[in-house]
């Protein structure tokens, strides 16, 4: 068969490269890396937004609390977005308010101060009622 009915019938000679399906496989595979290495490092900046602010919310005064929750005896916590609750274990005490992108669920683990718990505690966000869904 000659290259010109190879061409007609739309087939590439094996020795010959297919360089637009090479130049495709490379731009996805880097597009790919590129993505991960993106995921890892939010993943391992501490949950932190491009302005360096926690994307689960802020640490405030437990004065302001509207709810108060004992880590010693607590399984799961609910609360809504915008929600300032304290946090109990034994004397010590720390309060957030929630601010959560996403509302996905959140572990006090990863917002409490350093030694302040030493066990899972999830607390699932949901929207609050001035939000729009």
């Amino acid at each position: 068969m000659t290259k010109g009915q190879m061409a007609r019938i739309g087939c590439i000679p094996c020795n010959q490269e297919n360089s637009m399906s090479s130049q495709t496989f490379r731009t996805i595979a880097l597009i790919g890396s590129m993505a991960f290495i993106t995921s890892a490092a939010f993943a391992a900046n501490d949950a932190r937004l491009p302005n360096g602010k926690s994307m689960y919310g802020a640490p405030v005064d437990a004065r302001v609390a509207t709810k108060e929750v004992n880590v010693a005896t607590a399984a799961a916590v609910n609360v809504a977005c915008g929600e300032v609750v304290a946090f109990r274990n034994a004397d010590k005490t720390f309060a957030w308010k929630f601010d959560v992108v996403g509302h996905r669920a959140v572990d006090l683990q990863s917002i409490a101060p350093a030694g302040f718990v030493n066990k899972p505690l999830r607390i699932h966000v949901a929207t609050n009622d001035m939000e729009r869904n």
